[in-house]
């Protein structure tokens, strides 16, 4: 295997070489078709031309005939010159310079004008390379996004041809591959890599069998998988050769450097390492470089070599500080973040303009209504005689009036409910979006089991159906759990924004704080079976009954008593995971009843952590919650606020921190 690998890189220096000689006379041809042409597409097409040959062997020049061909097409207006001068920009400022903030900017000003233009070929290369500036630089969060952006760009039906859509899809799979590794979630992972592994092999495109089998590679050896790894790695090596694909290529040496390396094999993972880190000095690539020469740091400190370790550690320190120093990720955060907040804008202007329109169209439809109305008081007046009857149908007119300015009333109301929805936006969107992206993923996944189940039985592949079923399941349960958290949210919302129609009751306090005591108990029961409290009650049979809406009154409880519950358990958790003594800790949760001279109090009482004093003040607004993400809305003490200040009550708070809380009730004796 070691001559195998040292006659490829003979080959490739002598390619090289071939590549110097043959890249100078295609350069001196492109030149002189340069001076001949007249047309502003022709040069701009020339300079292109020239960029990427200059491109091919890693030349500066590159940028330069790039920006003219930029500037160029700038001056004649040719969007798809600058589109494709800035593209070429960016990839060899990504590929070869290893400027991910320049790049990243390029890419995404590109994005920001086809999406105006409509440019769908560009948009799905532009967006494709923006998710690969985020894998460099490990932001999956954002990496997944814009590769999820590549499987809606497939969806929507803009790309008819058949041949071109099913290159997209393979595109958009290999990078899926990437994001599910990154995820930890491997057999999604192999799953993607083996479709673009196998696409390469039915096609005899020797570029995708590359990034396939590499990519499989790189998966079984973050399972620690040696053999498998060994084996995809070794398979993609005549593949990169092939397709001409040398950045692949250092990628195997550093593959299998990893492989040996973790298997203890210090001579062979050595020798690849060291390959790699020649190869990737020769094309001056540094991200590679300072990954080779991390690796032969480990393996010379472990052959106790300190020099050299220590050189070979510095050199990758100083790479790595070259390739993302504080200045570079502050450009590229800042890149990310004017992005973002140009997206919300988008979002926000489309909302502001159709709030607008509808605006206008209540504003004038409320103009020609009263102007309508104005007309027929005027007709009344003219054409009855009789002063009673002409008073009678102004009075009418009147109410009619006042009618619509009731309706207006609440129309402002519904405007204000609409900025109170407006503030869950951001709460509901997340569980939303992972339901849509796993749908998704679950379609996908369906159809691939369901043709798979189509061969015939010696044909069909059994520990791929369970790798893809285990996924769906997968997947299925966290569609079922995000779409629990935003059913939750909205029930929450629709609480706290409906208006009660009860009527007040004659209500017994006692017997409806103790029926809400123990349901809020055995439903935590329910779904803890660890759950376990003391309640302790305390009621004033002198109350009798009072004059209240029982539902509501009942939901301002529970929600009370749940609350308590919730924080004497968690204090009793942190007790034992924090290895304290628990003997003298019990659960505590009281309700008291008690009448003071016109008014009724009702205390729920526990002897949690108690409430901070520096969030005190915001316990009652509404979407402020102190539990943990998924767990709560921050509307249910918010709502019953609301709901003891309708019945011309107070609710108030007493806390000491560290000794438990006391939420007071009062309720007046009508």
């Amino acid at each position: 295997m070691i001559k195998t690998i040292l006659f490829i890189c003979f080959a490739a220096c002598t390619i090289n070489i071939g590549f110097a000689q043959s890249n100078r006379q295609k350069i001196d041809s492109l030149k002189i078709l340069l001076q001949k042409e007249n047309t502003d597409t022709g040069k701009i097409s020339n300079l292109i031309s020239i960029g990427n040959v200059y491109s091919s062997s890693n030349n500066d020049s590159a940028l330069l005939y790039y920006k003219d061909a930029l500037s160029l097409s700038q001056k004649s207006g040719f969007k798809t010159g600058q589109f494709s001068s800035r593209y070429r920009m960016a990839r060899f400022l990504l590929y070869v310079k290893a400027d991910y903030a320049g790049a990243l900017d390029l890419y995404l000003q590109n994005i920001r004008e086809e999406e105006q233009t409509g440019d769908t070929t560009m948009i799905f290369y532009d967006t494709r390379d923006v998710g690969f500036v985020y894998e460099i630089i490990e932001d999956i969060d954002r990496q997944f996004e814009y590769t999820n952006k590549l499987r809606s760009l497939i969806n929507s039906g803009i790309y008819k041809d058949s041949a071109t859509l099913s290159g997209y899809r393979i595109m958009m799979y290999n990078r899926f591959g990437n994001v599910f590794d990154k995820l930890n979630n491997q057999d999604s992972g192999i799953f993607y890599k083996q479709k673009v592994y196998q696409f390469g092999l039915n096609n005899n495109d020797h570029g995708w069998i590359a990034l396939g089998s590499i990519g499989l590679g790189t998966i079984y050896r973050n399972q620690h998988n040696k053999d498998s790894a060994i084996y995809y790695y070794r398979a993609s090596i005549p593949a990169t050769l092939a397709a001409k694909r040398f950045d692949l290529y250092r990628r195997v040496l550093f593959g299998l450097g990893k492989v040996y390396w973790v298997a203890n094999q210090a001579d062979s993972a050595f020798y690849y390492a060291q390959k790699s880190f020649t190869l990737s000095q020769q094309a001056n690539h540094l991200k590679d470089m300072m990954e080779a020469a991390a690796l032969l740091s480990e393996i010379y400190y472990t052959k106790i070599e300190t020099d050299s370790a220590y050189l070979y550690l510095r050199k990758s320190m100083l790479l790595k500080d070259s390739l993302f120093n504080s200045e570079k990720k502050s450009r590229i955060q800042n890149l990310s973040f004017k992005e973002s907040i140009r997206k919300q804008q988008q979002e926000q202007d489309k909302k502001d303009a159709l709030a607008s329109y509808k605006s206008k169209v209540q504003t004038y439809g409320f103009i020609a209504g009263f102007a309508v109305m104005l007309f027929v008081i005027f007709i009344l007046i003219r054409n009855n005689r009789q002063r009673n009857v002409a008073n009678r149908k102004i009075e009418k007119s009147f109410h009619e009036l006042k009618s619509t300015q009731s309706q207006l009333i609440q129309s402002e109301k519904m405007a204000s409910l609409g900025e109170l929805t407006a503030g869950i936006a951001h709460e509901i969107q997340n569980p939303l979006n992972f339901v849509n992206n796993f749908s998704e993923v679950n379609t996908e996944l369906i159809k691939e089991i369901q043709d798979e189940r189509r061969k015939t039985q010696d044909q069909r592949d059994e520990k791929l159906e369970d790798e893809i079923l285990q996924g769906i399941v997968q997947n299925q349960e966290k569609i079922n759990h995000h779409g629990k958290r935003a059913a939750d949210i909205v029930k929450g919302m629709l609480q706290h924004s409906r208006s009660s129609s009860g009527v007040k009751e004659s209500t017994n306090i006692n017997a409806l704080a103790d029926e809400y005591l123990r349901l809020a108990y055995h439903g935590l029961r329910a779904k803890d079976k660890s759950f376990n409290a003391t309640m302790k009650t305390g009621f004033d049979e002198s109350i009798g009954n009072i004059n209240v809406i029982p539902q509501d009154i009942g939901r301002v409880i529970l929600n009370l008593i749940t609350n308590a519950f919730y924080v004497v358990n968690e204090r009793q958790k942190l007790l034992a995971t924090s290895h304290e003594l628990l003997a003298n800790y019990e659960p505590t949760v009281s309700v008291i009843t008690k009448k003071e001279g016109s008014k009724v109090l009702i205390s729920v009482k526990d002897n949690g952590k108690g409430i901070p004093q520096k969030i005190l003040d915001k316990i009652f607004q509404p979407f402020f919650t102190t539990k943990p993400t998924g767990q709560g809305t921050g509307l249910g003490l918010s709502l019953s606020y609301d709901i003891v200040k309708a019945h011309g009550g107070e609710l108030r708070v007493e806390t000491k921190e560290g000794e438990g809380s006391e939420f007071i009730i009062h309720l007046p004796i009508v």
